[in-house]
């Protein structure tokens, strides 16, 4: 009889969160989650084949993770704006994670389009609605409206990810605010 597992899946799975979240992407490796759980590497490929196959699992967890920074979202008014601040403020406040979901191959091959529709397999079903109720989801207006937004928000958040834009957050609140106004008036000059 083979011995009993001491760690499950999830133990792994959450350990790779935790080093991603303290150390970054490039310190993801078997050895390095053996370390965190005082073990050998020997759980970590019991339940995962390859790095890759956990890559996925972990993606999909930081995904989720990220939702959660969506999900608290007021979506009464200036919809996008709070949807550029929930972005930058998870940039902020968890740079490794940021990077690992934006800045990284993770990413790869998707739409910009996806985050309008909501890329999150139903985790953030309120801010989808609300995107629908406030915007007409299919408008081409507010579908541009909310990429230069996005892009906007992502250019800041990805300097405070990498610590080049020390700057306090009521200033980048300002500035996406000022350019969040600049682009709804202009969309509405459009209509």
């Amino acid at each position: 009889m083979s011995p009993k597992q001491k760690f499950t899946k999830e133990d792994i799975l959450n350990t790779a969160f935790k080093l991603v979240r303290e150390q970054g992407l490039e310190n993801l490796n078997a050895r390095n989650i053996a370390k965190m759980l005082n073990s050998s590497t020997q759980p970590v490929f019991s339940y995962y084949e390859n790095m890759a196959d956990l890559k996925a699992d972990l993606f999909a967890m930081v995904s989720r993770f990220h939702a959660g920074y969506l999900n608290k979202i007021e979506t009464d008014k200036n919809l996008f704006f709070n949807i550029g601040m929930a972005y930058i403020d998870f940039a902020l406040e968890e740079p490794n994670l940021f990077k690992m979901l934006f800045m990284s191959q993770g990413f790869k091959g998707k739409k910009l389009t996806e985050f309008f529709h909501g890329d999150c397999d139903g985790c953030c079903e309120n801010l989808e609605k609300a995107i629908a109720k406030k915007y007409n989801n299919d408008s081409p207006e507010s579908l541009r409206l909310f990429t230069d937004i996005w892009l906007y928000a992502h250019g800041i958040a990805s300097m405070l990810a990498a610590n080049q834009l020390p700057t306090p957050r009521s200033e980048i609140e300002s500035m996406l605010n000022n350019v969040y106004g600049l682009l709804l008036k202009q969309a509405e000059e459009r209509t």
